[in-house]
């Protein structure tokens, strides 16, 4: 079992409502979004701070960009991993770009901190 996901608000980089679509039933719901530098986390409520209703771990990820032609949808977007695609709607055109460029920097952030580790440590 996983450990418990609790998060500090001093490592909130982002946070808002996206409407994602569901893993088996392919719905789509509004939940509540926290980036950090490590995980992006869904809740069913905005304020809700541990035990996100999903997570995504940054450092899995392989790519995050529009997903509009994919969905359908305006403002969506999707975020890759190795065993799952996340499409996620953003409320605006901007709002999709701001959410697409802090996850990306993050992401980026992961690589570089974990390519810096590996050249110390060699």
């Amino acid at each position: 079992m996983a450990s418990e996901i609790v998060i500090h608000p001093d490592d909130v980089v982002k946070q808002g409502w996206l409407v994602k679509q569901s893993k088996h039933l392919k719905e789509w719901r509004r939940r509540w979004f926290v980036l950090t530098p490590q995980y992006l986390c869904s809740f069913k409520n905005q304020g809700e701070n541990r035990n996100p209703t999903e997570w995504i771990r940054l450092r899995e990820c392989s790519t995050v960009k529009s997903a509009d032609e994919d969905t359908t949808k305006e403002n969506s977007f999707r975020v890759d991993t190795p065993t799952r695609v996340f499409y996620l709607i953003a409320e605006s055109g901007q709002e999709k770009e701001s959410w697409i460029g802090q996850i990306g920097r993050q992401m980026v952030r992961r690589t570089v901190l974990m390519e810096d580790q590996q050249v110390e440590y060699q």
